[in-house]
């Protein structure tokens, strides 16, 4: 009878250990956006070589399944630039979930991010959580590069 208490009581714990992972996961907190998603941005370039616009996405992942919401903002300085990206949610393992938010650049935010001294990036998920952060130096330098 010992033993059974014993075993069902690792098993709870194990279990809530696993929600309160999940839970930490999906609330964690970062400096920037790169520290908290996998990101990629590419300067797309017309015929004469010329930054004509730009793409960017963001992979997060999250245990909670919620999935994010194609409505999104780029912030460049004090500029808000709403835009409409593309969102896919993907299994990316037993209970975790992928949301890959792709967006394209227009060309009129191009001179305001080559300025900027911050770029922040704004999305929520459906069940409300908000992201909201912003490039570190780093990532910046290379945006700027890549839209030169």
């Amino acid at each position: 009878m010992k033993k059974a208490i014993a075993i069902l009581l690792v098993v709870v714990a194990a279990f809530l250990g696993t929600l309160v992972y999940f839970h930490t996961h999906d609330t964690r907190t970062a400096d920037s956006l790169s520290a908290y998603a996998r990101i990629e941005f590419t300067g797309l370039r017309g015929s004469d070589g010329t930054a004509t616009s730009a793409h960017f996405t963001v992979w997060d992942t999250r245990y909670d399944g919620s999935k994010a919401d194609s409505k999104v903002m780029l912030v460049t300085d004090d500029k808000e630039w709403p835009l409409i990206a593309s969102v896919k949610q993907t299994d990316k393992g037993m209970f975790q979930k992928e949301n890959e938010i792709s967006v394209f650049l227009p060309a009129a935010t191009l001179d305001d991010i080559k300025a900027a001294k911050t770029v922040r990036f704004r999305y929520t998920y459906k069940d409300g959580q908000k992201i909201d952060l912003p490039l570190n130096d780093a990532d910046l330098a290379y945006w700027k590069g890549q839209i030169e």
